[in-house]
């Protein structure tokens, strides 16, 4: 087995081997159902990952009226806004893609470039528009406590099964990934119905 080790971005591979009572994912349209097994995990480092500091928008009075609202998105979404959105989209399914499967499935966890991503999102500040804002909200808490809870599943003592407790612990972390998904796509769906803003290429389909 290859020892994983830092990439380049920052981004810390963790090699493992699992074997879990896998479930359906719910927040993507093509993640296939799991199977079921005695969970197994082995990990190989401890995951420190860090966000990017990229520069934030110069913010401007709150605006009130629809116009000054649209205004207001429409200037987060062309100096930024739209790299972040992207930015996490594509992070967050990189990071889906290396979801265990199978029972005693050979996976790299790598939630480098997520954490990253969600660094630049947080310091993009606030959307200007409170509807579209609180689901853009709710998609960096879901995700950023997925990254967290996934990690922390993973056994730190050597062992190479994980207890019922940190199996569990695991799969609350994918279904709180699901739910950070759901929410992720929910704002991108405002800022295009709302704003009529929306990328080039769908990141939800560029590479699949």
């Amino acid at each position: 087995m290859t020892r994983p080790g830092r990439v380049r971005g920052g981004a810390l591979l963790l090699t493992v081997v699992t074997a879990a009572l896998l479930t359906a994912c719910t927040g993507t349209d093509a993640d296939p159902a799991g199977a079921e097994a005695t969970p197994t995990t082995r990990p190989t480092s401890s995951p420190t990952p860090t966000a990017s500091s990229p520069p934030s928008p110069t913010t401007s009075p709150t605006p009130s009226t629809a116009a000054e609202i649209a205004e207001a998105v429409d200037k987060w979404y062309t100096y930024g806004g739209e790299t972040a959105v992207v930015s996490l989209i594509e992070e967050a399914r990189n990071a889906e893609s290396h979801r265990p499967r199978e029972a005693f499935e050979l996976v790299v966890l790598d939630f480098g470039g997520l954490t990253d991503a969600l660094g630049t999102a947080r310091l993009m500040g606030p959307i200007p528009d409170p509807r579209t804002q609180t689901a853009w909200a709710a998609a960096i808490e879901h995700l950023d406590g997925a990254v967290r809870e996934v990690l922390a599943s993973v056994p730190k003592d050597g062992r190479t099964i994980q207890s019922p407790q940190e199996t569990g612990q695991m799969l609350r972390g994918w279904s709180t990934f699901d739910e950070g998904i759901k929410s992720l796509k929910a704002a991108q769906a405002l800022l295009n119905r709302r704003f009529g803003l929306k990328p080039s290429v769908d990141p939800w389909e560029a590479g699949a």
